[in-house]
């Protein structure tokens, strides 16, 4: 009885760890609240893809490209990126001054790519195709879940 209960006690809390925000990405997230909801104002992409998105692509700028280019969002350079570029062994990325021109950057090429979603709920997003590798989408959305980041979204408070 007693080795049964230790272990859904202990399976109780390995689950619940689960959806705990790692300590690191609380604080990246802490420092770019304010950015992220300015964008999202801004542009209309939900606080919480954004967020997604950065943990996604660079451990929340602790991945080698964030940290050599602060390109927090892993966009490539592309055939007509004029800005400064990074090279690494995977590609040229896209190269900023600052980690908030990432972010702006990021802000500008998502409501390029796709116009229909800005203005949607983080929802919106998992139906998406066509940017990144097959499913990425599903991805990012099951980031939002995972870390409940729908609760940093502000035009959205009822997700």
């Amino acid at each position: 009885m007693r080795i049964t209960i230790l272990i859904i006690c202990i399976a109780f809390i390995i689950l619940l760890e689960g959806f705990i925000i790692p300590s690191n990405y609380q604080a990246y997230i802490d420092e770019h609240l304010f950015k992220a909801q300015e964008l999202e104002r801004a542009y209309g992409i939900p606080v919480s893809i954004q967020f997604a998105q950065a943990i996604y692509e660079s451990a929340a700028g602790r991945s080698n490209i964030a940290q050599n280019s602060c390109n927090h969002f892993g966009i490539r350079c592309g055939d007509d990126w004029e800005g400064e570029r990074y090279c690494s062994k995977s590609g040229c990325w896209r190269a900023y001054d600052n980690v908030g021109l990432s972010w702006l950057d990021h802000a500008a090429f998502i409501a390029n790519y796709y116009p229909n979603a800005m203005h949607q709920s983080w929802e919106f997003y998992e139906t998406l195709e066509g940017y990144g590798e097959a499913g990425y989408w599903k991805k990012i959305t099951k980031i939002v879940k995972r870390y409940k980041l729908y609760k940093y979204d502000t035009q959205y408070a009822c997700n």
